[in-house]
């Protein structure tokens, strides 16, 4: 979502998940900062504490709300 790449994507992964008949967009797990203008926060510890978080996420199969529907 961070500089809009997830909201260009996301029609595209559907239609792939949709071609591949592995579900839809409700099935995509987003991991990631919220919407910003920043790429990241500008403090190295706070950047570092982030991304272990943001890492955790992506393995784990907890489900995460789609955030487009948030």
């Amino acid at each position: 979502m961070n500089m809009g790449a997830y909201n260009y994507i996301a029609p595209r992964l559907a239609t792939a998940m949709k071609a591949l008949e592995r579900g839809n967009l409700d099935n995509v797990k987003y991991v990631g900062r919220g919407p910003s203008a920043a790429t990241a926060t500008g403090f190295y510890t706070v950047h570092v504490k982030e991304q272990a978080a943001l890492v955790e996420k992506a393995i784990t199969s907890d489900s995460i709300t789609n955030p487009t529907l948030a």
